[in-house]
């Protein structure tokens, strides 16, 4: 019995330290892949013609108060029903708080993403399936990096 629990009590203290470690070495990707977000905003609009939606919200990331992680996302409709692929993202603007960014639809194949010039563009497609996306203000005029 005393071989048992010396046995027992040596593979407790391995599973520890592997646990400890194993947790060492997580803690630094703990808010990995969007771990630590909050979206407000959330919107689904429908195109004119009812062909396509676009889906936006404001999201916000990272520990305490001060949230360092803003951005705004646009996602349009593609058609497509399978799960995980009924939206494609097609706008992110980065540094801007709740109420600053705007989208609409112009026309059918049209929509507009209002922002303030101090935000960042992280990513925008001119046109994606057959709808063109137009930037106010225009790209030109932000922050881009």
């Amino acid at each position: 019995m005393h071989l048992f629990l010396e046995v027992v009590g040596g593979l407790s203290i391995v599973a520890g330290l592997a646990w400890l470690a194993l947790y060492v070495l997580s803690y630094p990707l703990r808010h990995f892949s969007d771990g630590n977000c909050d979206d407000a905003e959330q919107r689904i609009i429908t195109s004119p013609d009812g062909k396509h939606t676009i889906k936006s919200f404001h999201r916000a990331c990272g520990a305490g108060s001060e949230r360092p992680y803003s951005f705004y996302r646009v996602y349009l409709s593609t058609g497509n029903p399978n799960p995980g692929y009924e939206y494609t993202q097609i706008v992110e603007i980065r540094n801007v708080a709740i109420g600053q960014t705007s989208v609409a639809w112009d026309s059918p194949d049209e929509i507009s993403v209002s922002y303030p010039s101090s935000a960042i563009v992280g990513e925008a497609y001119a046109k994606t399936f057959g709808v063109r996306v137009v930037l106010n203000p225009p790209l030109s005029e932000s922050k881009n990096k």
